[in-house]
């Protein structure tokens, strides 16, 4: 299933639920802003507390639309049960992920490391020596190979962390399964599907700008047609679709 056609199927999921869909994002965002504020004033600590938090939130606003998708029934608060009940394994998925991302993490930090070494070696050259020609040129040779390996770190991260991207949904269909089962999974299905993938997610790039266009009004119903779209393709790449329309015919 290509692009459009799964913009169309998920279109097609959407119709006579549009309000309700645009409700539901703009309560999620109220409510998740209203959260990030009070947890904002307090210092540090409630950074990593809002952080820790939105995991959880985030997945039960996935579910939402996988219910939708569905014709389940679902409520506008239903993202606190639903997330909050799924706490730990949801932030066991990331912890999995994040060992199937080690390498080029440890690469990206290796590259910051560079960068951050050439930046204040000629820093520090030029205030202890003045101009020193061949110091000047080690240290920015070190910048630039640093510059150099963060993009291809950036490049690397971003590439293989699509493998990783249904984990939410096999979660919400395989709740059994364990966190490092579910990140395998995930994996297996993206397999050779990353670029179809992508280009979903591309493909909505003018939507977007439509969506900026009315001060961000549009977005209340634009997350909900790509939240669908990827559970459409979720569905598609795990072979649900086809065996939804083996059960109607």
């Amino acid at each position: 299933m290509v692009a459009s056609q799964t913009r169309q199927e998920a279109r097609v999921s959407l119709a006579g639920k549009w309000g309700k869909v645009a409700l539901l994002t703009l309560v999620y965002g109220l409510i998740t802003y209203i959260i990030s504020w009070v947890l904002s004033l307090i210092p540090f600590v409630g950074s990593i507390a809002y952080y820790i938090i939105s995991v959880p939130l985030a997945y039960g606003f996935l579910v939402g639309f996988i219910k939708i998708k569905r014709n389940e029934e679902v409520d506008y608060l239903d993202f606190f049960t639903t997330g909050f009940s799924m706490f730990g394994k949801l932030w066991g998925i990331i912890g999995h992920t994040l060992l199937k991302l080690l390498i080029p993490i440890i690469v990206l930090i290796v590259s910051i490391v560079l960068i951050s070494v050439g930046v204040s070696g000629n820093f520090v050259n030029a205030l202890q020596y003045g101009y020193n020609y061949s110091a000047n040129l080690s240290f920015s040779g070190i910048g630039i190979a640093g510059l150099i390996v963060y993009f291809v770190a950036i490049i690397w991260l971003g590439i293989k962390s699509l493998y990783y991207s249904l984990t939410s949904f096999v979660l919400y269909d395989n709740p059994d399964l364990s966190s490092k089962e579910i990140v395998e999974k995930s994996q297996s299905l993206m397999t050779n599907k990353r670029a179809a993938y992508f280009w979903l997610q591309l493909s909505f790039f003018g939507w977007a700008i439509l969506a900026c266009l009315t001060f961000g009004i549009g977005v209340l119903w634009l997350t909900p047609y790509m939240m669908v779209a990827n559970v459409v393709f979720y569905e598609d790449k795990a072979g649900m679709l086809s065996q939804d329309t083996s059960k109607e015919a």
